[in-house]
């Protein structure tokens, strides 16, 4: 185990318009697991070659456990990736595979056999070492992959987006299995995934990329609650935040069909973007709506009661109920909206709804800029 440290790090590409990284620095704690998120191409892959040795930077310095490796090798930095593809060998067994690298480093026959038997006790494959690639499932090889890592022992782990190939259900489960492995170990990790709920639910800290940038780093309820501008607060969230931009007129914020009153203690601009989860914008049904959800709107009209609320008129463009919850979709008078409703006692698409919220619970952005300016302020 060893603390992980990024200094400036730089990567160009010939004939790039830009970076693939501009100056990402980052400290990775012992036995820490970061999660590097952000949409394709934002550097995230190319920052795990660079510590993994598999690229070179242009600038900047890698650190692990506080020895500079910009001229180690790769097979000599102690580290262990696992990729998106498997990369196992057809011809071996898993039991072959999983001991490769150790056999490759002269380990002895009777440790490597321990460690591989032990690795596979840790994954759920003991039963499953006598098999081939061809004759496993894909998340049978995934583990196969991440056994041939653990069984090194390294310093570090690199996982480079490794549940992407696996179909949803099987992807969530061995979401679980991987985050409570890399905790039992206690293995320095950084894991790279586009995938936000992936980044939510495993990493310790959460850095998200955009376009080689470093945009925040923090822990996912520090970075969900307080995100560090536009791109951050609806790159994370589902359904994504409503951003809507508003125009000040004195004291208070108005646009869409919508008053806020203005953030206190901070600079205010002319234009701001007020942010708002779904789960903060409670539906009731409209005057003379219809329909079967009238008990539930009823309820959530009740619940948007509070004090100081804000009330957006609106027609629900579509709902997607997914048993627990239902997600809406919302126009209001042209701006579209999101929000979230308990169960499947919802307004039904086409009908008029009142959206209510509470101005505290307001995310409040610069329009020019997209900095967060500060949360929400009561009325």
């Amino acid at each position: 185990m060893a603390t992980l440290s990024l200094r400036g790090l730089t990567r160009r590409f010939p004939n790039a318009e830009r970076p693939a990284l501009a100056g990402l620095t980052l400290e990775v704690e012992d036995g820490e697991l970061l999660v590097l998120v952000g949409p394709s191409g934002c550097g995230k892959s190319t920052a795990l070659r660079l510590i993994a040795g598999l690229d070179t930077p242009d600038g900047g310095a890698v650190a692990i456990g506080g020895r500079d490796v910009g001229r180690v090798a790769p097979e000599d930095r102690d580290v262990a990736m696992v990729f998106q593809g498997y990369a196992l060998y057809p011809h071996m067994t898993a039991r072959d595979i999983m001991g490769f690298p150790l056999r490759m480093r002269e380990v002895p026959k009777a440790e490597r056999a321990r460690r591989v038997e032990e690795a596979a006790a840790l994954l759920g494959i003991g039963h499953l070492l006598d098999r081939r690639p061809g004759e496993l499932s894909g998340g049978e090889r995934q583990r196969v992959a991440m056994g041939r890592a653990i069984v090194r022992a390294p310093a570090a782990f690199l996982f480079d987006e490794p549940l992407s190939n696996l179909d949803a259900a099987l992807r969530a489960e061995l979401r679980v299995e991987l985050a409570a492995l890399v905790r039992r170990l206690g293995t320095t990790s950084v894991y790279v995934t586009h995938d936000q709920v992936e980044a939510m639910t495993m990493g310790d800290r959460i850095a998200v990329l955009r376009a080689g940038e470093l945009q925040q780093v923090g822990p996912p309820r520090a970075i969900y609650e307080a995100p560090a501008n536009t791109f951050v607060a609806g790159f994370l969230g589902t359904p994504a935040i409503n951003l809507i931009p508003l125009e000040r007129a004195g004291e208070r914020y108005e646009g869409a069909g919508l008053s806020l009153p203005a953030p206190r203690g901070v600079a205010l601009p002319d234009r701001a973007i007020a942010g708002v989860r779904p789960e903060h914008l409670l539906v009731a049904l409209g005057p003379g709506a219809q329909g079967g959800a009238a008990g539930a709107a009823g309820a959530l009209d009740a619940a948007a009661g509070a004090q100081g609320a804000a009330e957006i008129e609106a027609r629900v463009v579509i709902a997607e109920p997914l048993g627990a919850e239902t997600f809406l979709y919302l126009d209001a008078a042209g701006t579209r909206l999101r929000a979230r409703a308990h169960g499947f006692a919802t307004p039904a698409p086409g009908e008029a709804v009142r959206a209510r919220l509470d101005p505290r619970v307001v995310l409040w952005f610069d329009a020019g800029s997209g900095a967060r300016i500060a949360p929400g302020a009561a009325p």
